[in-house]
């Protein structure tokens, strides 16, 4: 039997990261349960894996991202220690389970020439190698979705046309958590045999085009359902639906939206390469939605410290805004209370909280009454940035208003940033209107 050797690559990333070993465990299991996982390592794990012992390759992605979002830059599974020097990734292998780009876009036939988004995709940290969507069977196996006899017609792809705005306007009032199971599961057994089907080519392209919009809609659900792993499955089966489409505005968005979350998870880098391949497209978008990716593209930037680019796109996306009227984006919403959301987030990155907390202003005052969620959102940030500009009473009084916002709200997102307040409020407990807010807090958990 081989003698191990102990892992001093892993040790120093702890020690770079300031985590014991339960920080680590714990870290890593927090990681797993966002791609609908569970998993229960603790110290006496880490320590096996510090003395030489290998997890599954993908509990070894999901220690690379954990470290990654800690240290604030990029960590690659090799650079763990931990990955297997003889293997590749658990999604290369034969027999491993596929995720939503493999199963929602089966038997798609091969693009052809690759976009050069593709490219990027090898770059984006990937939370979950071994996923399928919830209900999912696999491919081919018991339980598999029968193929349709003959062809769907143009009254399947209407059926499906129709629902997307229901969820996404349930999602915008409610908040993800109930939506998500439904949309889910429709992509499953619907749309997914529908992509099996033989069809005439008009009808396929308009299949292909409303099946990508579905499955951003369900990446972002996953996203506020802080099921982080599971969204970017189904953003990647989206952007595969969106290119086999040949539609930039399918495409784009959808790029738009994994660089929100990269950079919400803390990926600089990657969050301003996929924000720019978005905005290569501009030029071939509807001025909302080029406004709309425009916009995400300076937020990147301005994570990434270039205040000149990021002030020069807001601007850009601003005039890009003021010509799109009449116009309705196919994918996503995009309005003056969005414009102004990624301007406090650009400047909030830039060290100007001030600017920041006009911003936010701006954005509630023209935020749609239905998009609650957002609202919420909203008011949190808004109150976070009043406390680190030490304003407790105006913070105090933003919360609350963010707390009456939350009612029959079931978003992850949401519960966050209650948590986040608690935390925050934590050290200034002796001040009254900070204690008032607690116990008001205490009374919802």
């Amino acid at each position: 039997m081989a003698k191990r050797e102990p892992n001093g690559r892993l040790r120093t990333l702890l020690t770079d990261a300031r985590w014991s070993g339960q920080d680590f465990a714990r870290a890593v299991n927090g990681v797993a349960a966002e791609t609908g996982l569970t998993l229960r390592y603790d110290r006496t794990s880490v320590s096996h894996w510090l003395a030489g012992t290998r997890p599954p390759a993908h509990v070894v992605a999901l220690a690379a991202e954990a470290l990654s979002r800690r240290t604030g830059r990029r960590v690659s599974p090799a650079d763990t220690g931990l990955a297997r020097p003889s293997g590749g990734r658990a999604r290369d292998r034969p027999g491993a389970e596929p995720n939503a780009a493999d199963a929602l876009a089966a038997d798609l036939p091969d693009p052809g020439a690759a976009h050069e988004a593709e490219a990027l995709l090898g770059e984006i940290p990937v939370y979950s190698s071994a996923w399928r969507p919830p209900g999912w069977p696999p491919p081919g196996g018991a339980g598999a979705p029968e193929r349709p006899s003959g062809r769907i017609g143009a009254q399947q792809v209407e059926a499906a046309e129709a629902v997307l705005p229901v969820f996404r306007n349930a999602d915008m009032t409610f908040g993800s958590g109930q939506v998500r199971p439904a949309l889910t599961r429709y992509l499953a057994t619907a749309v997914a045999p529908w992509l099996r089907a033989g069809a005439a080519p008009a009808v396929r392209h308009r299949l292909l085009g409303c099946a990508a919009r579905l499955a951003y809609t369900a990446g972002f659900l996953c996203f506020d359902g802080n099921q982080q792993g599971v969204a970017q499955a189904y953003y990647r089966a989206a952007l595969r639906l969106g290119r086999e489409a040949g539609d930039p505005q399918c495409w784009a968005p959808v790029l738009r939206a994994m660089s929100v979350q990269a950079h919400h998870l803390g990926h600089r880098k990657q969050a301003w390469e996929l924000a720019e391949a978005a905005a290569r497209e501009a030029g071939r978008l509807p001025s909302l939605q080029a406004a709309f990716v425009t916009g995400q593209l300076a937020v990147a930037e301005a994570g990434c410290g270039d205040r000149r680019a990021a002030v020069a796109h807001l601007g850009q996306a601003e005039r890009l805004l003021e010509r799109s009227t009449g116009q309705r984006a196919a994918i996503g919403d995009y309005h003056q209370a969005a414009l102004a959301h990624q301007q406090a987030e650009a400047l909030a990155a830039l060290g100007d909280g001030a600017g920041a907390i006009a911003a936010l202003g701006t954005s509630l005052r023209h935020r749609p009454p239905g998009e609650r969620r957002a609202r919420a959102v909203t008011l949190a940030r808004l109150a976070e940035l009043h406390l680190g500009q030490g304003h407790v009473e105006r913070a105090c009084a933003t919360w609350h208003e963010m707390v009456d916002a939350t009612a029959q709200l079931d978003s992850a997102r949401v519960d966050d940033a209650l948590r986040r307040l608690r935390a925050r409020l934590h050290p200034v407990r002796g001040n009254r209107t900070a204690r008032a807010l607690l116990a008001r807090v205490r009374t919802l958990a």
